[in-house]
């Protein structure tokens, strides 16, 4: 899968300059292990590709894999604290999380999801939306946009975002002065 994604993010967003040049991918995973074995493979990748971009990853606390300890500090080799600034460097263009980072994260560069987790209610619309932030200076539009879902059916993601789309009435007329009172 790993591969998939590589094959897709070089030539469709860091080759063809998406964003001007700025454009960074996310990848999604079940959990924080297989972020760790996400990002071991993307490193694995990016070194034989010989590419001129890093990737990062984010998650909290400390995870034994496969008998080793590991922490987002000692992985990306800068403080924890430092993702986000690190992430928005131009050497860094995919980020790797389990959980961190899928809502509240506001990266207007961010324009490829790699979905390899189930996304249902909140958090499917949380996390898709970290793609919607917009940028006039990047000129941002829908087209630059891109998800491979592996695991989500088209159907699940709607009825997650159906809540959020529905018509909205007002039960009585409102006053016109109010905001100018406020």
């Amino acid at each position: 899968k790993a591969e998939i994604m590589l094959d897709h993010f070089i030539p469709q967003v860091v080759t063809a300059k998406k964003l001007r040049g700025k454009g960074k991918g996310m990848i999604v995973t079940q959990d924080i292990e297989m972020a760790i074995r996400y990002y071991k493979a993307v490193t694995a990748l990016l070194d034989k590709l010989g590419k001129p971009f890093k990737a990062a990853i984010a998650f909290s606390g400390e995870k034994k894999v496969d008998g080793n300890s590991y922490t987002e500090t000692e992985m990306n080799g800068f403080p924890e604290d430092k993702t986000r600034e690190k992430f928005d460097e131009d050497e860094y263009r995919l980020l790797i999380v389990a959980n961190k980072y899928l809502t509240g994260f506001d990266q207007p560069k961010l324009c490829a999801m790699y979905v390899d987790k189930k996304l249902q209610h909140v958090l499917a619309v949380q996390a898709l939306s970290r793609l919607n932030r917009s940028s006039a200076k990047l000129n941002k539009r829908t087209e630059d946009l891109f998800v491979l879902d592996f695991f989500n059916l088209a159907d699940d993601i709607k009825t997650a975002f159906d809540p959020f789309y529905t018509i909205t009435t007002l039960s009585e007329a409102t006053d016109v002065n109010m905001l100018h009172d406020l």
